[in-house]
């Protein structure tokens, strides 16, 4: 997953000036996502909301760079990421449909393609190398495919060769995730920047982390780090989510990672009113409120388990099909933050109370077809096909 995971310590501000969103920080810049204008006035904004299609958000590898990415075997007894043979068409052809099924995605993809010279295959395995670091891989596409395509069924394929090809769901769902990190041609919006400062907020470090601490307050408070604004964090999840049904990407670590997730739904409630001083009014603002919110999404799977292997995750067409991932995750944070409102009772900006809290926000919108460049994943006009509610 191509770990763009940006946690922050969240330093609670001692300063008596409003924190206005403006610029990249703005939620405006998501009304081009939703085709209408955003709705800033605070009393007309859900404080509540979950997707309507329960099949975004879906759970999902991440696709380890150091395994091979989608061309990796995951389901294979002998995966032997990077060094294993590609099969003749004379080869496969003797092979049965179960033996096919446990090559990669990629490899399922070129032999749909009736191409067995295997070129997504190649393509993929000259990207990554057994040397990436461990976080690595296309959470990135993982993330924007499950906030933009309904969870893909299974599907068995025959090429013109007659070579039967049994995709699983999780087959399907990394080619998705290798479209959507690097073919994508939709329209883009993001609101607050990446943060590069190593460190991680308290409690939410991994051993495998170079640095599990939080970094200082003075790299913390770098511009970079400043994060999404809490006001626009608020009327930007407020619209997608709760008015218009609209998953999107959040940068849920704060610091120098990045660790995209699809976003599915949240639970608002207002604390109270916090002191509004003469300095405040002095810069618009009439009402600060104190909100605490439940933020919900897709976890990923940070890999391929032999337990996930053997619980079926690969949800072949010869067995019932599932109208649900077999290991959907979901993962929960909670923040707490301050929203700022003018006279009309606009949202105007906002500050952050609670150390944790999203690094940046985006989405690409989904195109109406797949695209071949930079990777040959065309295909995936025949290959996707959403399962049925």
């Amino acid at each position: 997953m191509k770990r763009q995971v940006a946690l922050t310590l969240a330093v609670l501000s001692t300063s008596v000036y409003a924190e206005k969103f403006s610029g990249n920080n703005s939620p405006n810049v998501f009304s081009k996502i939703l085709n209408t204008q955003m709705v800033y006035r605070f009393d007309s904004l859900p404080l509540s909301g979950r997707l309507n299609d329960d099949r975004l958000g879906w759970s999902e590898s991440f696709w380890p760079s150091n395994r091979g990415g989608i061309a990796y075997r995951w389901s294979h007894p002998d995966p032997q990421p990077f060094k294993y043979k590609l099969y003749t068409k004379e080869e496969l052809k003797k092979m049965s449909e179960e033996e096919i099924g446990r090559l990669s995605p990629s490899e399922l993809y070129d032999i749909t393609m009736s191409d067995y010279n295997y070129t997504l295959t190649r393509k993929v395995l000259r990207l990554f190398t057994p040397k990436d670091l461990w976080w690595e891989g296309i959470c990135h596409g993982w993330a924007l495919a499950a906030a933009n395509y309904p969870e893909p069924a299974p599907v068995r394929i025959r090429n013109k060769e007659g070579i039967v090809v049994n995709f699983g769901s999780s087959d399907v769902k990394g080619l998705l995730a290798m479209h959507d990190a690097y073919n994508y041609q939709g329209t883009y919006a993001q609101i607050g920047m990446r943060c590069n400062v190593s460190g991680k907020v308290p409690g939410e470090g991994d051993e495998r982390d170079a640095n599990p601490y939080p970094p200082t307050p003075e790299l913390a408070n770098t511009p970079d780090c400043a994060d999404v604004n809490a006001g626009a964090f608020h009327v930007s999840l407020a619209n997608l989510i709760g008015i218009h049904s609209r998953s999107f990407v959040a940068d849920v670590d704060r610091f120098g990672d990045v660790w995209n997730q699809p976003v599915t739904g949240y639970s608002s409630q207002i604390i109270g009113d916090e002191p509004v001083t003469s300095e405040h009014r002095g810069q618009g603002i009439e009402r600060r409120i104190k909100i605490a919110t439940k933020f919900t999404y897709g976890e990923e799977l940070k890999f391929w388990t032999a337990e996930a292997e053997a619980a079926g995750a690969r949800n072949f067409v010869s067995k019932l099909p599932v109208t649900n991932t077999v290991h959907q995750e979901f993962r929960s944070k909670n923040y707490e933050y301050v929203v700022e409102l003018d006279y009309r009772g606009n949202v105007i900006g906002g500050e952050w109370i609670t150390e944790t809290r999203p690094d940046f926000m985006w989405i690409i919108t989904r195109d109406k077809k797949f695209h071949n460049t930079p990777y040959p994943l065309s295909g995936l006009n025949v290959i996707y096909r959403p399962v049925k509610r």
